[in-house]
């Protein structure tokens, strides 16, 4: 197995046993970066590896994962459909925010901490906190030949 340590120290901290499925379903989502990945997809990729993996242990991993804060669920940009990426590990990483188009998926990060201080303490200020992690604003770019999202919302496609 050709993890990279970080990964197989990520399963340790999270009192996990580094298993081949594990270090196989992490190494996917990796992979995949800041966009995520669907776990019927990371379940594609895994037998593709020619990892030998159920589509039950795939998914029962997965929830494992981000229960013990591992893995950050999303939404999909043109569907509900949930998706996977790693969690930061630093504080850099994890005080960006990202603006990502609803339309197209086109993601642009605005890294800074003052940023991500200003948006939680507004939060703080209305009883919410918001998750550990990226910061994710969805938005409509200004690219109507290049976006869905451009397309009057009558004619988006959802």
């Amino acid at each position: 197995m050709s993890a990279c340590p970080s990964l197989l120290q990520r399963l340790r901290d999270a009192g996990l046993r580094p298993t081949t499925a594990r270090i196989g379903i992490l190494q996917v989502i990796q992979a995949a970066g800041a966009c995520g990945v669907a776990a019927d997809e990371v379940f594609r990729q895994m037998l593709l590896r020619g990892t030998r993996v159920s589509v039950s242990t795939v998914y029962r991993a997965i929830h494992q994962l981000e229960f013990l804060g591992v893995l950050l669920q999303g939404r999909g940009e043109h569907s509900q459909r949930s998706l996977y990426r790693l969690c930061p590990v630093d504080a850099a990483e994890s005080a960006v925010v990202r603006m990502a188009c609803r339309g197209c998926a086109r993601s642009v990060a605005l890294p800074g901490t003052p940023l991500r201080s200003e948006v939680e303490r507004r939060a703080a200020e209305q009883g919410v906190h918001p998750a550990l992690g990226e910061l994710v604003l969805q938005v409509d770019c200004l690219a109507p030949q290049t976006c869905a999202a451009g397309a009057p919302v009558a004619d988006r496609v959802h």
